[in-house]
């Protein structure tokens, strides 16, 4: 006998037994918000995996600049404190504070430099410290301008006739002055070290000294722009000595370097000097430790190009900053710097915006080395997820299917035919992106082959 199947959506009577057919737990549909909660889970871990990433290798590179450094200078209102005011407050305006310490010249720097003192950065003169020892972690990051040797005397021509005189008191610089070490070692080669007694005065006192008689000769080794070298060179009473065979000189001094003074170059209307004069110079040496942060070497090299633009009485006018006169080893990115210039984002940027992106750029590598499986696997175990939620209701029909097959009576069809509209009913309700609109009307066409088996195994 044929056994007329009840309607395909009717609910199963609810006094009527439980079915055993009905899967315990249905599968919940991809309505709407569960889609979009999908798609918030997956994006979200590969962001927070981009993420992770970024945070370990952002420890694993540089750490960031220092906001302070200390840089050794020199005497009050010498040539090195008055470079010194201005690269801290070229670097005070990119966020970075300088302390400058105030120190007796180049060979106190020096030591700082070399010793255990919280020294970065420090005003060198050429020749201090030379040649440098082996294995030194100091470099040089430029020469920033040429110093003069001025000597003066109240009755001194030439340094030559030093030797017709006896009793010569020569102030040859303070204890720690580069201006002593070089005045050593050039009276060491002319001969003159044992017919001088020097004197260790420097700046405005040595100045005095000269005018006051107390000595014969002083000695500098700094810019013509210093108030006690102006003064002198202003002063008729005194004399701007002269060096014979500077030539022959120079070469035994390979860290100096003739300087030619025009007369009336220094004061024209004063005719300073009176005549064309031939004198020595050194470079000035900006000098750092070699474990200072790149960072900060860029930004004083950076600042170096605004500061050091040579002088126009010496003729060295756009030679400076260089990275020739250097006798200690040039760093890498003073090398680089002067070989390409500042990388673009320290020529557009900001200190700290510059350094962010250049701190940024070393993660590239990891990142793509990440991001490369991300894009090209994601996209697949995306789709994979969300046809996932369509595929698994083929194991209800499965089920549904095999139930139907065992049922012995019209109760136990009529509960597969309840369980059948119930998933028809909630496939019907997912919602899915476009492209995987085909999947689900394939699911929905397989529900409708099941219930149409079903219903033509009932009427036969």
């Amino acid at each position: 006998m044929s056994l007329d199947p009840p309607p395909p959506a009717a609910p199963p009577a609810a006094d009527g037994p439980s079915s055993s057919l009905r899967p315990p737990s249905p599968s919940r549909p991809l309505v709407p918000s569960a889609v979009t909660s999908l798609r918030v889970a997956f994006w979200s871990s590969i962001v927070l995996s981009v993420l992770a990433v970024v945070t370990v290798a952002w420890l694993l590179v540089d750490p960031a600049p220092p906001q302070r450094m200390r840089i050794a200078t020199g005497i009050e209102d010498g040539f090195y404190d008055r470079l010194g005011r201005r690269f801290a407050f070229l670097m005070r305006r990119e966020g970075v504070e300088v302390e400058l310490i105030e120190t007796a010249g180049s060979r106190e720097n020096l030591d700082l430099l070399t010793g255990d003192a919280a020294i970065d950065a420090a005003f060198v003169q050429g020749g201090v410290g030379s040649p440098p020892p082996p294995e030194t972690p100091l470099r040089s990051l430029a020469a920033l301008a040429i110093e003069p040797l001025w000597v003066f005397s109240r009755d001194i021509d030439r340094l030559s006739q030093v030797e017709t005189r006896e009793a010569v008191r020569f102030a040859i610089g303070a204890e720690g002055s580069g201006t002593r070490q070089f005045m050593f070692r050039l009276l060491a080669i002319t001969g003159l070290d044992g017919r001088v007694e020097t004197l260790d005065l420097d700046g405005a006192a040595a100045a005095d000294a000269l005018r006051s008689g107390t000595v014969d000769l002083v000695a500098y080794v700094t810019s013509p722009k210093t108030p006690w070298v102006r003064d002198l060179l202003a002063d008729p009473a005194v004399r701007l000595v002269e060096f014979d065979h500077v030539g022959a000189l120079t070469r035994r001094l390979p860290f100096a370097t003739p300087v030619e003074l025009p007369a009336r170059v220094i004061d024209y209307p004063g005719r300073i000097p009176q005549t064309d004069t031939t004198i020595m110079g050194v470079a000035t040496v900006l000098m750092v430790k070699g474990g200072l942060h790149p960072a900060v070497k860029q930004l004083l090299l950076q600042v170096s190009t605004s500061v050091a633009r040579g002088d126009a009485v010496l003729g060295t006018r756009g030679e400076f900053p260089s990275a020739e006169l250097v006798e200690y080893p040039l760093d890498t990115e003073a090398e680089r710097y002067f070989r390409y210039g500042p990388t673009p984002a320290r020529r557009y940027l900001p200190f700290w915006a510059a350094n962010l992106v250049e701190r940024f750029w070393v993660l590239v590598i990891p990142l793509a080395t990440l991001l490369i499986p991300v894009l090209r696997f994601g996209p697949s175990t995306l789709q994979w997820s969300i046809r996932r939620r369509i595929y698994r209701w083929y194991r209800d029909l499965r089920d549904l299917e095999a139930a139907a097959g065992a049922a012995t009576s019209e109760a136990e069809v009529a509960r597969v035919l309840a369980d059948l509209a119930e998933v028809e009913k909630q496939v019907s309700e997912i919602r899915v992106p476009l492209a995987f609109r085909d999947d689900v009307y394939r699911l929905r066409t397989h529900v409708a082959f099941v219930r149409e088996e079903l219903t033509q195994s009932l009427a036969r």
